[in-house]
């Protein structure tokens, strides 16, 4: 699994919100991920406020096949996360079944 896990939180962001919390999320939504990126070596989380009552995540993995990054805002923290973690996923899945193979020749 992850060998390391950053977090980087605006301290607006964090107000009522523990950070066992968003670490358990956070680390909850990479194990996820797993079977799509293989080894996981770092997961970096980024929470800001872009403006008003909102929540920006910004997501960093970086895994045995790649580095992959997903960014989502929304009300809650919760769902700026797992829109982020989501957002990774789709395009892992879109470069694991793309018909673009290596040539080898």
């Amino acid at each position: 699994m992850k060998n390391s896990y950053l977090m980087h939180i605006d301290e607006q962001t964090t107000q009522g919100i523990p950070l066992e919390d968003i670490s358990f999320l956070s680390s909850f939504k990479a194990n996820l991920l797993e079977d799509i990126l293989e080894e996981i070596a770092v997961v970096e989380v980024t929470l800001s406020n872009p403006g008003g009552n909102q929540v920006a995540a910004l997501i960093k993995i970086g895994a045995q096949n790649g580095e992959f990054t997903g960014y989502s805002v929304a009300f809650r923290w919760e769902t700026a996360i797992a829109k982020a973690f989501e957002s990774i996923r789709y395009h892992a899945e879109l470069i694991a079944n793309s018909p673009v193979k290596e040539n080898t020749n």
